[in-house]
């Protein structure tokens, strides 16, 4: 739990010296510097001070998301029901249509997250690619004894909890629903909110660099992994630094759903007897 927390304050520590260093010539308590838009595909011109507030909220409910993951994650998740699932997609769709609400009437979403990303077909070879790095990274945590350790000093699994629903539960609505969650709704609104929101204004109040930090220890520690946290910052980062590269939001959607994808296919491979436990792993 301490550890889970010391990434939100991290996280929070990157911000606001960022913001400072930022604000430094800036007067007003709640006024923010001028954009940060040369050179960078990812616009800020439209976020405001009442932004701040939001990035602020935004980040406390998903810092209260982490924190009862890590609390729950002593539970049966194999006995999670499938209207748990179908409300965890709603409230992820609440959120979704809040950020969508407070930004579109200053900005087209066309041009606030860059829908019309004519270079999409990049994501069919680079999706792959850095799934698979991902994979090399994670498989060296493995064999250099970092997730054993971890998981020994913290007494907290490495696999996430929807991987193991996949693998465990026993019921095929549920798994499907889990399927569906973690390959198309997590991606999407995930990406949307870290990405499309909360990153933009986090640039805007503290600079790039400071940014890409904060989103993803702050994505990373949000899913309530510790032993995870530094794999998933390494992705956190990787997806901010997509979106600033292509400047649309279908860069992140689409490595988030080949990343999650992936881990879904093996899953429902073991469960159907395609391929062993033993070689996933």
């Amino acid at each position: 739990m301490y550890l889970l927390l010391g990434a939100f304050g991290l996280a929070l520590a990157f911000l606001l010296a960022g913001g400072m260093m930022r604000r430094s010539g800036v007067s007003g308590v709640l006024e923010l510097p001028p954009p940060v838009d040369a050179g960078s595909k990812v616009r800020t011109w439209w976020v405001q001070s009442l932004d701040v507030a939001g990035l602020i909220v935004m980040s406390l409910i998903f810092m209260g998301f982490g924190v009862s993951a890590l609390a729950l994650g002593g539970e049966d998740q194999a006995d999670l029901s499938a209207g748990a699932l179908v409300l965890n997609a709603a409230m992820f769709a609440i959120f979704v249509g809040a950020v969508w609400a407070i930004v579109r009437w200053r900005v087209r979403p066309t041009d606030w997250l860059g829908l019309r990303w004519s270079a999409w077909v990049h994501l069919l070879w680079f999706g792959p690619t850095i799934v698979l790095g991902m994979w090399l990274v994670m498989g060296l945590l493995q064999v250099a004894g970092y997730m054993a350790f971890m998981e020994e000093w913290l007494g907290t699994p490495s696999m996430q909890e929807s991987v193991e629903l996949l693998k465990e539960s026993k019921d095929s609505t549920v798994v499907a629903l889990m399927a569906l969650s973690a390959a198309v709704v997590a991606p999407l609104a995930e990406e949307i909110i870290f990405r499309g929101y909360l990153y933009p204004v986090a640039k805007k109040w503290s600079g790039k660099v400071c940014a890409v930090v904060f989103s993803a220890l702050w994505f990373s520690a949000c899913h309530g992994n510790v032993p995870l946290i530094l794999p998933l910052f390494l992705l956190g980062v990787i997806l901010a630094l997509a979106y600033e590269k292509t400047g649309s939001i279908w860069a992140p959607i689409g490595i988030h759903f080949f990343f999650n994808s992936a881990t879904v296919l093996i899953q429902l491979a073991i469960r159907a007897g395609w391929i062993s436990d033993q070689v996933a792993s």
